[in-house]
């Protein structure tokens, strides 16, 4: 788990440290088209995490209730899935014009690809976190931020601008294919249902991942999508946007990578879910309260001095957001709380709800960063109440 851990830790620097060379390697109008490029191709991952998180969950039941019944072949889902979501890339790439107004080609073929190739890596992540296979799982981790890191401060030197940043995006999504010969004792593991019912729990899960990544990694892609880009107060879109991103990253990104641990502890502990769910709650909010405090008074400068005045916001909106990512944070343990003891119902509807309240709150009359502030807060909330309400009556 140590070794876990350490990865979690080296990938949220590395997404810190792309996040920061991003305004220094391209003028803000790419730097916009850059994160919304980034933002589509991690909300659809975050959407095949479903995956990731039914596999996991169901290779560590099978370990702990061994049972008779006919075990599902994850890799015949996974193929089916990835065709899919590599034909949807290309049908629905006119609709991107909304988001991006360059190197459109490029893109289309990146997003395809990486999203294919994800698919797997989301399979093997599954398979190793449901095998308790944690020295593997950090290594794959670790590859899939260090060659997006390597690759955008090789572009950053060479000057090469937005297309590369376009390749860096997807290419950590081909990390699978360099861990696979280590995996080959995990690549059968038993799961505790039927290839029909692991479809559909399969299904469900990705429902709800689907809308943890409009939440948190596709947030941007929905701001620029949906809001005025006239700068009000001073504060820019690009700097909200970016602003969004950082405060998330001291606690979503380890989280994320966590949360397959965080399932194996679920349903090991499954009798005893509440308390068990305390303990990471706590932690979330405490850090939280702290980042609040930090970003409220040292935000403001470091955002200046880092990017310059373009991507200048107060300390209260940076504040207000920091707590808000401790809100997500929260949401999602408490979902994959629900997901461990099989109640994927209510993991979906927690999501939906907290989408749709999020999302509804991104349509008010007020400013831009009002808007988002209300809508990460409220949002999340909401649907972490629904989550507990069915932990409860489990």
């Amino acid at each position: 788990m140590k070794s876990l851990s350490l990865a979690t830790i080296f990938a949220a620097l590395a997404g810190f440290a792309i996040i920061f060379i991003a305004p220094h390697a391209m003028p803000r109008g790419e730097v916009e088209e850059f994160m919304a490029f980034w933002g589509l191709f991690f909300a659809v991952t975050g959407l095949i995490d479903g995956l990731m998180q039914e596999t996991t969950r169901s290779v560590s039941a099978a370990r702990q209730r061994p049972t008779r019944e006919q075990s599902a072949n994850p890799w015949r889902t996974a193929s089916g899935l990835a065709i899919i979501l590599g034909a949807l890339a290309l049908v629905s790439s006119p609709l991107w014009t909304m988001l991006l107004t360059q190197h459109m080609s490029l893109a289309v073929a990146l997003l395809a690809i990486g999203l294919v190739s994800y698919v797997f890596q989301a399979l093997l992540s599954g398979l190793l976190s449901g095998s308790e296979k944690w020295p593997a799982f950090a290594l794959l981790l670790t590859l899939d931020s260090g060659i997006r890191l390597v690759l955008v401060l090789v572009a950053w030197w060479a000057g090469w601008g937005l297309p590369a940043f376009l390749v860096v995006t997807v290419i950590g999504a081909l990390s699978w294919s360099l861990v696979l010969f280590m995996a080959k004792d995990v690549l059968r593991a038993a799961t505790d249902c039927a290839q029909d019912v692991f479809r559909r729990n399969t299904f469900s899960a990705m429902l709800a991942t689907g809308a943890t990544a409009l939440l948190i990694t596709g947030f941007p892609t929905f701001i620029k999508a949906t809001q005025d880009p006239t700068p009000v107060g001073g504060v820019t879109m690009a700097a909200v946007m970016y602003a969004v991103t950082l405060t998330r990253a001291p606690i979503l990104v380890p989280l994320q990578r966590f949360q397959s641990a965080l399932i194996v502890n679920f349903v090991t502990n499954r009798n005893a879910i509440l308390g068990t769910l305390m303990k990471p709650v706590a932690a979330v909010f405490g850090l939280g309260v702290v980042g609040a405090a930090l970003a409220w008074l040292l935000g403001p400068w470091i955002m200046e001095s880092l990017w310059g005045s373009d991507y200048a916001v107060p300390g209260l909106v940076l504040a207000l957001l920091t707590i808000a990512s401790a809100c997500t944070g929260a949401l999602m343990i408490t979902g994959t709380a629900t997901l461990a003891i099989e109640q994927h119902r209510a993991y979906v509807l927690g999501w939906v709800v907290a989408s749709a309240v999020a999302f509804g709150m991104l349509l008010l009359p007020f400013t831009l960063a009002t808007n988002v502030c209300a809508a990460l807060l409220f949002g999340p909330l909401a649907g972490s109440v629904v989550h507990v309400l069915a932990l409860v009556r489990d």
